[in-house]
């Protein structure tokens, strides 16, 4: 979205012009105010239980206050107002091409006798715990992705099947729906299962890991971690501050804005959750735990 693509599929690389919404669609959200979740007493507040997130957001330049309601951020233009609502409108030019695809299956009589699958990559922070840009960061809003599904014969309407998923888990899925063996180099699992409940025996957590090497933003050159997820808890350890590790309840605070990792009453899940991180990481190097 950054750069324009020439009609024979190139990229321009002279052009930077932001989001670029298509013609039809430009201006249609220049009157609208996209809502910030928190307000900054509230990011304040959040990263009370963050030092390791406060540490990176120390090593930031101070940016002035411009007057115009904008998240005060060295990387405001990537998550400012008028940003958003380019990207907003880019986005209906999805909506509008996904709309023309399934109106052509329909009309080919083929659409219930097709799978459409729609998901997209992690986004940006939104100003959430103070964040723009670092959108490689253990918190929901950087980890979870969407995925609708649409196949009648498998799949209910309105249905939302309930069980951990991975971004690996497509490949397998599509296998299946497709009536191909599923080999053992595919990695992750079919998520055909789920969709008529979970099933006994599915994955009851999920590793996330993020290691530095990778990261274009200097303020974040520490910040290598490994966390756990599951359905009710998450567990961050940061490899390099290992002694300001995070744990959320995200029954109680799906925010993630109340790290109980000191909390004495929350010690046993504190446990639980370390000893499940360092079998997921052994299981990642492809080794099994003792």
């Amino acid at each position: 979205p950054d750069i324009v693509q020439r009609n024979d599929g190139s990229l321009d690389p002279e052009s930077d012009r932001g989001y670029i919404p298509p013609a039809r669609d430009e201006g249609r959200y220049k009157d609208k105010i996209f809502p910030r979740r928190q307000s900054q007493a509230d990011v304040a507040a959040d990263l009370e239980g963050k030092p390791v997130i406060r540490h990176a957001l120390a090593n930031l330049p101070v940016v002035p206050d411009t007057g115009n309601g904008e998240h005060q951020h060295p990387v405001t233009p990537w998550t400012g107002e008028e940003t958003i609502r380019r990207r907003a409108e880019m986005i209906l030019g999805v909506d509008e091409s996904l709309g023309r695809i399934i109106a052509a299956l329909d009309s080919l009589k083929i659409l219930d006798k097709t799978v459409i699958v729609l998901s997209s990559d992690n986004g940006f922070f939104f100003g959430e715990h103070g964040l723009t840009t670092e959108r490689r960061l253990p918190y929901e809003e950087s980890i979870r992705n969407p995925l609708m599904m649409r196949y009648p014969p498998r799949i209910k309407a309105a249905s939302r099947p309930d069980g951990l998923a991975l971004t690996v888990d497509l490949a397998p899925t599509l296998l299946e729906f497709a009536g191909v063996p599923i080999g053992p180099q595919i990695q992750g699992r079919s998520l055909i299962p789920l969709l008529g409940g979970t099933p006994s025996g599915w994955r009851q957590s999920v590793l996330v890991e993020f290691y530095t090497n990778e990261q274009p933003f200097p303020h974040l050159l520490d910040m290598d971690y490994r966390a756990v997820r599951t359905a009710r808890y998450k567990y961050v350890h940061w490899m390099k501050f290992p002694d300001q590790d995070e744990l959320y309840d995200l029954k109680t605070d799906s925010l993630e804005r109340h790290n109980v990792a000191a909390d004495p009453a929350m010690a046993k899940v504190r446990s639980q959750m370390r000893a499940e991180l360092a079998r997921l990481v052994v299981e990642a190097m492809g080794l099994k735990a003792p």
